[in-house]
């Protein structure tokens, strides 16, 4: 059991080392740089946080028998906005914006072509629709995932 729960702090420790990654690029080099594919770099940083986060909130709290997980990822991504999202401290818009990190991360997955300039990066999917990230978007993006990454770590130090 001991080599399961530090499965579950190693999680967290990666998902947050991820999210350091991006807020740095942000808020940091990109202030020196000034380049905007920077935008693009953070927001796989941030993308890889969200989803290692939620796979790890998602495991714990199955491990523990408070939820049922599916083979299908739809599905344990809706058991955790509607069973955990109260327990986690997330909110409709919250909820929103974590929907649209996931989104915009299988987005730039799938996408063949990307570029950035004038302060955002533009992702096109293979219908040409066009995805933007701007520097406001980003740090949204940011603000929320630390919100997520601080209550799982909130959730899990009462059980430690």
């Amino acid at each position: 059991m001991e080599n399961i729960l530090k499965e579950f702090l190693d999680g967290l420790i990666e998902a947050e080392r991820l999210w350091k990654n991006a807020d740095h690029l942000i808020y940091v080099t990109y202030g020196v740089v000034k380049d905007d594919k920077l935008i693009l770099r953070a927001l796989e940083n941030l993308i890889d946080s969200v989803i290692k986060t939620v796979s790890v909130v998602l495991k714990f709290e199955y491990f523990f028998k408070k939820i049922e997980l599916s083979k299908d990822t739809r599905k344990n991504l809706e058991t955790f906005f509607n069973k955990l999202g109260r327990k986690y401290g997330f909110n409709k818009e919250d909820e929103k914006i974590i929907r649209e990190i996931i989104f915009v991360g299988k987005k730039h997955k799938e996408s063949s072509v990307e570029f950035s300039g004038k302060g955002k990066a533009v992702i096109l999917d293979e219908n040409s629709v066009k995805y933007e990230i701007n520097l406001i978007k980003i740090k949204d993006f940011l603000k929320i995932s630390k919100k997520l990454l601080e209550n799982a770590n909130r959730n899990f130090r009462e059980i430690f």
